[in-house]
C-alpha cells in the first residue's frame, strides 16, 4: 500500500474565531462581571421557564390523548415556570448574593491563613511573611468582592484575556 501526501496550494485560513470570542468574554468578565453573571441567570431562567411551558403542553397532550391525569407532570410544569420566573426576576439579587458569598469565603480563607501564619514564624520566616501577605490579600479581595465586583469572575476574565492574546500571537507567528 502506498500513501501519497498531497500539499494543497490553497491553504485554508483557520482564523481562531473561538479565541476572539473568548477574548470578548474575558473583557466582559473583567470589566462587567456582575452584568455577565446577571445575563447568564436571565438565560438560565428563560431556559427553565421554557422547559416548564413544554411540560405544561405535554401534560395537556397526555391528558387529552390518553385521558390520564398525571399530577406529577403538572407540578413539574408549574414549579419549573415559577423557578424560571423567579430566576429571571431575581437575577441581580442572585448575582449580588454570589458576590457576597464569594467575598465572605475569601475573607474567611484570609483569616484562616492569618491564624496559621505564626506557625512558620520561628522556623521559616520567609514563609511567615508570604503567608501574611497572602492572608491580607485574600481579606482585601474578599472585601472588594463584597462591595464591588466578583473577584473570582474578574480573575477568570483576566485569565481568558491572557490566554486569548497568547493564542492570537501564536496564530500570527505560525501564519508567517
Amino acid at each position: 500500500m502506498r500513501v501519497t501526501i498531497i500539499n494543497d496550494k490553497k491553504e485554508k485560513d483557520n482564523f481562531p474565531i473561538g479565541t476572539i470570542l473568548l477574548l470578548i468574554l474575558g473583557i466582559f468578565l473583567t470589566f462587567n462581571s456582575e452584568g455577565v453573571l446577571g445575563f447568564v441567570f436571565i438565560l438560565l431562567g428563560i431556559g427553565i421557564l421554557l422547559y416548564g411551558v413544554y411540560k405544561f403542553f405535554k401534560y395537556y397532550q397526555v391528558k387529552n390523548q390518553f385521558h390520564f391525569d398525571d399530577s406529577r407532570m403538572m407540578m413539574s410544569a408549574i414549579s419549573s415556570c415559577v423557578i424560571g420566573l423567579l430566576t429571571i426576576l431575581l437575577a441581580s439579587f442572585i448575582t449580588n448574593a454570589i458576590s457576597i458569598i464569594t467575598g465572605i469565603w475569601l475573607i474567611f480563607t484570609g483569616i484562616n491563613k492569618l491564624s496559621t501564619a505564626p506557625l512558620y514564624k520561628a522556623n521559616k520566616p520567609s514563609m511567615y511573611v508570604a503567608q501574611l501577605v497572602v492572608a491580607v490579600l485574600f481579606v482585601i479581595l474578599g472585601v472588594y468582592s463584597i462591595f464591588a465586583d466578583n473577584v473570582v469572575l474578574m480573575a477568570l476574565g483576566i485569565i481568558l484575556i491572557l490566554y486569548s492574546i497568547i493564542d492570537l500571537i501564536n496564530y500570527f507567528i505560525q501564519k508567517k
